[in-house]
C-alpha cells in the first residue's frame, strides 16, 4: 500500500518544485502554475503552506542563509585556530550551496537584479553569515594569525568564486559533453582545497 503524503511531504514537494522553478526563471517569470504542476499539488495547497509567491521565494533563498549562518556561528564560536575554522568555513560554504544546486542561479539573477525581492528578514540572514566570517577574521588579527585584511572584502572574494564554481557545474550537467571541453572538470574536493589555500594567502596564511 503506498504512503500517504503528509503535509512535511507536500511542503517538501512545493519547495524542490519552486526552487527548481525560480532557479530556471528567475522570480518574476516563475510561474505558480508550473510549480503546482512539478509538485503534483493543488495551487491553493501553496498558498496554504507558504502564502504567496513571494513568501515562497524568500523562503528558497532563507534557507541557505538559516543553514549557512548557523553552521558558520557554530564555527566562529567554537574552538580551533584562526585558520583552521577558515578552513571549516569554506567547506561548509561550499557543502551547504552544493546540497541546494538551485541556490547560486537564483542567487545569482537576485544580484544582477538589484535585490529586488530581498526583504529585511532575508537581508538579516545574509549579514549573520558575514557577522561570523567577520568574527574569525577580526580574531584572526588579533592574535596576530592574519593580516590586516577588510573582512567585508574578504568575503566577497569567496562568495562568488563559490557561486561560479558550482553555477558552471549545472552549466555543464544540462548543456551535456559538448561543452565539457570549455574547462577541465573540477571536483568538489579539489575547488574546496583551492579556495582554502586562496584564503590563507589572501590572510597571510600558507
Amino acid at each position: 500500500m503506498a504512503r500517504r503524503r503528509t503535509t512535511g511531504d507536500t511542503r517538501q514537494l512545493i519547495f524542490k518544485a519552486a526552487a527548481a522553478e525560480f532557479a530556471e526563471h528567475g522570480y518574476e517569470a516563475a510561474a505558480v502554475d508550473r510549480i503546482a504542476e512539478k509538485a503534483r499539488v493543488n495551487k491553493a495547497m501553496i498558498y496554504y503552506h507558504f502564502g504567496s509567491k513571494a513568501d515562497l521565494y524568500r523562503e528558497v533563498l532563507q534557507d541557505m542563509f538559516r543553514a549557512v549562518g548557523a553552521r558558520a556561528r557554530a564555527i566562529a564560536d567554537g574552538e580551533g585556530s584562526p585558520d583552521a575554522k577558515f578552513d571549516a568555513w569554506v567547506a561548509t560554504l561550499v557543502e551547504e550551496a552544493a546540497a541546494r544546486p538551485h541556490f547560486p542561479a537564483i542567487m545569482l539573477r537576485e544580484l544582477a537584479s538589484g535585490g529586488d525581492h530581498l526583504d529585511a528578514d532575508t537581508v538579516r540572514l545574509m549579514d549573520s553569515v558575514y557577522n561570523a566570517v567577520r568574527d574569525v577574521i577580526v580574531a584572526g588579527q588579533r592574535q596576530g594569525d592574519f593580516a590586516n585584511v577588510n573582512p567585508l572584502l574578504a568575503h566577497f572574494t569567496i562568495i562568488p568564486a563559490v557561486m561560479f564554481f558550482l553555477a558552471r557545474g549545472r552549466v555543464v550537467s544540462r548543456r551535456g559533453r559538448a561543452h565539457a571541453h570549455i574547462v577541465e572538470p573540477i571536483t568538489r574536493e579539489a575547488f574546496v582545497r583551492h579556495m582554502q589555500r586562496v584564503v590563507r594567502r589572501m590572510l597571510g596564511k600558507d
